[in-house]
């Protein structure tokens, strides 16, 4: 557990490659792991505690494409380098148990209707539009209505009982961060 201090979570990562994110999420999950009390070990895999890694096995270019094209949208470019890296991870924030695997990407709208008014807003795109990577009480969404410039779409953590959504998060590595300051308080 940490002393309550100032956050020591790092800033978003920009890893470009699957190799730099590789190497982000080696830090991650010592830091995870280092941070669980006794109690709290029941979380993680006796596999996972042993080999100090919570993600999976890489995806391949096939199983990316594969998504891609069930889905009808590109992934965003800092996803798939994480997927090569890893396909799917640990807990990623204080109620999201897990970052799903590509093959398991879903669309919001899919797995929780009526989210979206008729009316069409703002919000209501996030909900119409929203790729849902993560499975827990809360999901981490996607906006693939709103791509940024770097090919990037707009990111959410949307707190699914409260109905609360975020502030935008200009990327899935962004998000991630913002998952782990949560994690990082809740340890606090």
């Amino acid at each position: 557990m940490t002393d309550g201090a100032e956050s020591n979570v790092p800033p978003a990562p920009c890893p470009g490659t699957p190799q730099e994110w590789r190497a982000y999420l080696n830090e991650y999950s010592e830091w995870y792991l280092s941070s669980l009390d006794e109690d709290e070990l029941g979380e993680v895999t006796q596999e996972q505690f042993d080999a100090r890694w919570l993600g999976h096995d890489p995806a391949d270019e096939r199983a990316i494409a594969a998504t891609e094209e069930r889905l009808g949208v590109a992934l965003p470019p800092s996803l798939r380098a994480f997927l090569l890296a890893s396909d799917g991870w640990g807990r990623v924030a204080e109620w999201i148990d897990s970052l799903r695997p590509c093959a398991e990407f879903a669309w919001f709208r899919d797995e929780h209707t009526g989210w979206a008014s008729e009316d069409g807003g703002e919000e209501d795109d996030v909900f119409r539009y929203g790729l849902s990577i993560a499975r827990g009480e809360d999901v981490f969404l996607l906006d693939t209505s709103d791509v940024l410039e770097n090919g990037e779409y707009r990111a959410y953590l949307l707190a699914v009982k409260y109905g609360e959504l975020s502030d935008p998060c200009d990327s899935f590595s962004e998000l991630l961060t913002v998952g782990r300051e949560e994690i990082q308080e809740l340890m606090d």
